[in-house]
């Protein structure tokens, strides 16, 4: 069987670019090897060979346009993308090419590049999230809020044996001495309050990740 052959099987079509049986499955499984070039569903697909190498000319990246043994090796010619196949039998023969020029197959490669490139960083992303590396925004928002309020809550607790020692010391009534300090306090803290909400509204929504 050779590539001009109108369909063949995935073993088949693997031996010939030089990749193994299951590398064509995860091309078609990750949408490298897609619609016309496909004769059939699961298992028992077939390739259509000269659809299929043109689709794997536009979807595989550079590292990955060498098979196992080095059989396969896509590289450009004249501007086009040019897919040179070493003979399986050792005959010198040179190798067949194919020149792709079409526009809207570069294209919808193109989109599916961008889209396996948005999900790769998304999960990404995920991953960071997961491991704790990242914070959900809101969820930051909350325990800033929430560690915050509980450091004003024990500091104001802490007033009236405050208050105590000072009516000891300079003579003056309890009473009066708690309410000194908590209205400074209150006032304090509704000052930093303020300036703590005018400096978050001058930070960058989106900051840059140096580990990255």
């Amino acid at each position: 069987m050779t590539l001009s052959a109108e369909t063949m099987t995935k073993g088949a079509f693997a031996a010939h670019i030089g990749v193994s049986a299951g590398r064509i499955s995860q091309y078609i499984a990750e949408g490298k090897i897609y619609g016309d070039a496909l004769e059939g569903d699961g298992r028992t697909a077939k390739i259509r060979p000269a659809i299929a190498r043109q689709q794997l000319q536009k979807t595989l990246e550079p590292s990955q346009r060498f098979g196992a043994n080095g059989a396969a090796v896509f590289k450009a010619s004249a501007g086009q993308p040019t897919l040179q196949l070493a003979p399986s039998d050792g005959a010198s023969a040179p190798p067949p090419r194919l020149t792709v020029t079409d526009d809207v197959a570069d294209q919808l490669a193109a989109e599916r590049l961008r889209q396996q490139q948005i999900t790769t960083a998304r999960l990404e992303r995920e991953e960071a999230l997961e491991v704790g590396r990242y914070m959900l925004t809101d969820e930051a928002r909350r325990q800033t809020v929430r560690a915050v309020s509980e450091a004003f809550k024990v500091m104001e607790q802490g007033i009236p044996e405050m208050a105590k020692a000072i009516a000891a010391q300079f003579s003056v009534s309890t009473h009066d001495a708690t309410h000194v300090l908590l209205k400074a306090f209150r006032d304090h803290r509704a000052k930093k309050a303020r300036d703590f909400a005018d400096a978050a509204a001058e930070l960058d929504e989106h900051v840059e990740d140096e580990q990255q």
